[in-house]
């Protein structure tokens, strides 16, 4: 599973719903993809769960103008609003989903679990109430998390021999193979600008690529050489996430709005 599959598709069809250049069973469908169920829980305003399509309806009525995926790992909480127990709820899931929405109105987050089952995953989002943050807070525009993503990548070319994970290897071969089809596969709404497609695309692409190499221990031959592959990862991998945040969240950008409204 991609990284930010889930919540990356919520923010940027949910986002093309509330901007009202997509449809709310469209967005419902992109974000369900293969799984089995998605339901929207403890939502205002509703007395149960809650399919996608009537959450983001219902959300909008709410006065929510947007919604900006925050991907939080261990040691790196930025664009987390408090309170203290939503960043441990916000790590367990690994995405989450924040409203944008004035500051009169009550700042919301959307937090998936997963359970399988017989047909597909099912899937809860749970909506918790967070303090109001100014967004981005703290993660990159899109301009920034391009330029930023482009120059880790140049400063970190030397290092790329330690992500060498053994490309003869039937495991990796086959979690590359993965990753590639989950890549092909990966719905993006079109009002999604082109610039903001493709730094999905290529930061998933990493951040895929470096868990794999995380993955295979035995690529590294001695404990210096693991500990060096982990310095170069980490930072990769944080710029990475960083850019699919802006990215996934671009609609809600100025100019990107301007342009999506002219399409």
């Amino acid at each position: 599973m991609l990284v930010s599959r889930r919540a990356g598709t919520l923010t940027a069809f949910g986002n093309a719903a509330l901007l009202g250049l997509g449809g709310l069973d469209e967005a419902a469908d992109a974000v369900t993809g293969s799984d089995a169920l998605h339901r929207v829980v403890d939502l205002p305003g509703e007395d149960g769960p809650v399919s996608l399509a009537l959450a983001l309806g219902r959300l909008r009525t709410l006065g929510v103008t947007g919604l900006r995926l925050v991907l939080p790992e261990p040691g790196d909480l930025v664009g987390l609003p408090g309170p203290a127990s939503f960043s441990t709820a916000a790590l367990a899931a690994g995405g989450v989903v924040l409203t944008v929405a004035p500051p009169d109105l009550a700042a919301l987050a959307l937090v998936p679990t997963a359970a399988p089952s017989d047909h597909g995953d099912v899937v809860r989002w749970d909506v918790v109430p967070v303090e109001y943050s100014l967004a981005p807070n703290g993660l990159p525009t899109l301009s920034e998390a391009e330029r930023q993503l482009a120059e880790s990548m140049r400063e970190t070319t030397s290092t790329f021999d330690l992500l060498d994970v053994a490309k003869g290897r039937d495991d990796v071969a086959g979690a590359l193979r993965r990753l590639d089809r989950e890549l092909r596969d990966l719905p993006l709404p079109a009002s999604l600008e082109p610039r903001a497609q493709r730094t999905v695309v290529t930061a998933s692409r990493l951040v895929g690529i470096l868990s794999v190499a995380a993955d295979a221990e035995s690529a590294a031959v001695t404990a210096s050489e693991a500990q060096r592959r982990a310095e170069a990862i980490r930072p990769l991998r944080r710029t990475a996430r960083h850019a699919l945040c802006a990215a996934w969240s671009a609609a809600l950008e100025p100019t990107h709005g301007r342009d999506a409204a002219r399409r």
